[in-house]
């Protein structure tokens, strides 16, 4: 028997299971994961229940969830298996998504994301391709490039900043 003052979290999850599941996706993780990825969620949510304030949109609340699950699976060995490209949801986390954008805004994000991108200098351009598409570590790169794995984590550090600032002044732009 539920006491006055607990959440229905079943009727919760019921309701916002679609959109949680889609804004995960949003945030860059591969389609095969959202899944497990959202259970997750709803396991934290569960157990942190007595946490969330009434006045509160539980939505926003179970996405701030969300949020902290990408950034945790960042860390983790196996995501280069769920995150489609680790520059991207890097991108989309520090962008501040807040909710599920229909396909076609998600789209113009990384398609704006790419142009950016393509205005670099073809020496930071080739420094994000061997982190993020080739997965290659800041210490490896250093040796290779005669630098120190700190300044390469500044370098992408600058890099991922432009290329935020130039995708924010973009979006800004198209925006109606």
């Amino acid at each position: 028997m539920k006491h006055s003052n607990s959440l229905d979290f079943d009727a919760l999850v019921r309701e916002h299971q679609a959109g949680l599941r889609a804004f995960i996706r949003a945030l860059g993780i591969d389609e095969a994961w959202v899944d497990d990825l959202a259970q997750e969620v709803f396991i934290v949510a569960f157990k942190k229940q007595a946490e969330f304030r009434r006045d509160e949109d539980f939505g926003k609340w179970l996405r701030g969830i969300a949020r902290r699950q990408v950034m945790g699976e960042r860390t983790k060995a196996a995501r280069r298996h769920r995150i489609m490209h680790d520059g991207i949801t890097e991108v989309l986390l520090t962008l501040g998504v807040e909710k599920y954008e229909p396909e076609p805004a998600r789209e113009l994000v990384v398609e704006t994301m790419k142009g950016c991108v393509d205005k670099l200098a073809e020496p930071q351009r080739e420094l994000l391709r061997f982190r993020y598409e080739e997965g290659r570590q800041c210490k490896d790169l250093a040796a290779e490039l005669s630098s120190t794995a700190a300044a390469i984590r500044k370098q992408l550090q600058r890099i991922r900043t432009a290329v935020r600032k130039c995708m924010e002044a973009q979006l800004r732009e198209a925006a109606p």
